[in-house]
């Protein structure tokens, strides 16, 4: 009886199987928007398409209708992380159970490009603005937990869906905290046993090692704004910094005195009057006169704003000139950024490779993609005859944007 082979289709299924496995982070994340590439033809490294956000709204008061315009809002996903595994295997080792091959060959292969979409995607906490726990101490109480709770519902943030990705040190400094003195016997044991997993202030928790750290520019001085702030400001003019330094980096987080944050449904101001938290989107040099001018988001609109712009509102009032300026951390340190988020906080957007013209009947060509998963992943196996051997890899395409960072919250240890 002959030997039965596996088929790169078979290897490709497989492999998409193993990679949706392997993922934490990105497993939690949306990625819905592979399908709007259809529209770019081929796919390839450096493909960019514009999604549109959803409309915001506020209500009004009486039967008469006064409609306001819509101040619709869009995103560019753009597919430029190519990542690939190569590898080398005997003819003989396509006579194995998929199951063997998986073990031996396509599992550890796709662990390592599961890292890389993982740990790219943590570095997205850059754009993320709001913000939790202290910096230089590792979440261990419920009180950090409830302080996301708060601030979820405060950015009017659905409460199904909710997930927590913490680094390892976190999770299980969660699980050996305080709440084993809360839980009950089972709940703690559960703890001990498997970490802090499940579901606890609305959120489903994950570890993933790829948590990455911010390290704090190296801010100093007594910075206070400058100047008057228009409405839709995304910079701000900020004195008071040492001369020619570096004082912010990007994914720095800063809150302004007088300058809180608001429900943007709502508009009104958070309870107890928090503070907005600002993150810095590019980094910011002071110039020989201890001035900069600041990239951050959020976007800034008050309640002053025109009624186009109200159902963005982010502050009650504008900063006022002369307001002190809070960096979050200490100047040069660096903080874990674990990440708490709504599904819609980031997105991942894997599409499938165009199979290659060239690519003829000396290529061992195959691709699997779901698109309900929104993962995709090609297997091909060539000859190089300089060599004399057959090489085969696996590859990805993708891309990672924050489409709507008011869904997510850092969790700073």
């Amino acid at each position: 009886m002959s030997d039965s082979f596996l088929t790169h289709s078979m290897i490709a299924d497989r492999a998409l199987f193993d990679l949706q496995n392997e993922l934490t982070f990105s497993r939690n994340v949306y990625k819905g928007y592979n399908s709007e590439f259809k529209s770019v033809g081929r796919f390839k490294k450096g493909n960019s398409v514009t999604i549109a956000l959803p409309n915001k709204f506020r209500t009004k008061t009486g039967p008469t209708l006064d409609v306001v315009d819509v101040q619709e809002g869009s995103t560019t996903i753009t597919v430029d992380e190519h990542q690939l595994v190569g590898m080398d295997f005997l003819e003989t080792d396509l006579t194995f159970e998929i199951e063997d091959f998986s073990r031996k060959y396509i599992r550890p292969a796709t662990i390592a490009l599961a890292n890389k979409v993982d740990a790219d995607g943590c570095e997205e906490y850059v754009n993320v603005y709001n913000m939790v726990g202290t910096p230089g101490t590792t979440p261990s109480t419920f009180g950090v937990l409830a302080d996301a709770a708060v601030r979820f519902s405060n950015e009017a943030i659905p409460k199904e869906d909710r997930v927590a990705v913490l680094s390892p040190k976190a999770l299980w400094s969660l699980a050996d905290g305080e709440l084993k003195g809360v839980f009950a016997p089972g709940m703690v044991e559960s703890l001990l046993r498997k970490g802090f997993s499940g579901r606890y202030a609305l959120m489903d928790f994950f570890e993933d090692q790829n948590i990455t750290t911010h390290t704090v520019g190296a801010h100093s001085g007594t910075p206070v704004m400058n100047g008057a702030t228009a409405e839709g400001a995304t910079a701000l003019n900020i004195d008071g910094w040492p001369n020619t330094t570096t004082v912010l980096k990007k994914g720095d987080i800063f809150t302004i005195a007088g300058v809180y944050g608001v429900n943007p449904v709502s508009g009104k101001v958070w309870e107890g009057n928090e503070l907005r938290q600002f993150v810095v989107t590019a980094d910011a040099i002071s110039n020989g006169s201890g001035e900069t001018a600041v990239s951050i988001a959020p976007k800034i609109y008050s309640s002053a704003a025109t009624e186009d712009y109200l159902p963005y509102q982010t502050v009650g009032t504008l900063p006022a000139n002369g307001a002190a300026i809070t960096v979050v951390g200490t100047l040069s340190t660096g903080y874990p950024q674990n990440l708490l988020f709504h599904p819609n906080c980031f997105a991942l957007t894997m599409v499938p490779f165009e199979r290659p013209k060239s690519a003829g009947q000396s290529v061992m060509w195959a691709q699997a993609s779901d698109p309900q998963m929104g993962l995709s992943i090609t297997v091909a196996t060539a000859y190089d005859i300089t060599n004399y051997k057959e090489n085969t890899r696996l590859d990805i395409l993708y891309g990672w944007d924050t489409p709507q960072p008011e869904y997510g919250i850092r969790l700073v240890g």
